[in-house]
């Protein structure tokens, strides 16, 4: 199966939820929007869905992550906006936020407050997790359920749950 249909098809998870019952960009102004040299990684085979969608608000780059599929070191595609985007093309990673999913060291899939938003996002800093919407928790879990069926993504999530875990030791 297409793996850019697939990515469209998650993101219609959160076409009607968001991580609370209210705009939560009214609480910071939008900070995660507009904060700059910030992007979104994209995840494996997401870059092209921007292929077909060809955006004008975006910009892809390679990052300095990298992780390791069948003996090959690929580089992450990063995504920056102009601070303003089309909210039905967003990547997977903005859709999310402030959540991250999280592969744990048994392996399992976890969902977390990404610590990376702690310095710019109100509730990071000021909610647990039980504290976000339900559903919305619910649908990042039940998008990364699907997505870690993807050998390259299941691969993929191991290195960037370690990367994670460099931030978690500073924040929590």
């Amino acid at each position: 199966m297409n793996i850019a249909y697939i990515y469209l098809q998650i993101y219609r998870l959160f076409d009607n939820v968001t991580p609370i019952h209210a705009d939560c960009g009214k609480l910071c102004g939008k900070r995660c929007c507009k904060v700059d040299d910030a992007g979104m990684y994209l995840f494996p085979g997401e870059k092209s869905v921007y292929k077909l969608l060809n955006p004008d608000w975006a910009e892809i780059e390679n990052s300095e992550f990298s992780y390791e599929f069948d003996g090959n070191k690929k580089t992450v595609p990063i995504i920056f906006c102009n601070g303003k985007c089309d909210r039905y093309q967003r990547p997977l990673a903005c859709r999310i936020f402030p959540l991250t999913p999280y592969v744990n060291a048994g392996g399992k899939l976890e969902i977390i407050i990404d610590p990376r938003g702690r310095t710019m996002c109100p509730l990071s800093r000021e909610l647990s997790l039980d504290e976000f919407d339900y559903k919305f928790v619910r649908n990042v879990k039940k998008a990364f359920m699907l997505l870690l069926k993807n050998a390259e993504i299941k691969e993929y999530m191991h290195s960037y749950s370690e990367y994670i875990d460099g931030y978690r030791k500073f924040f929590e």
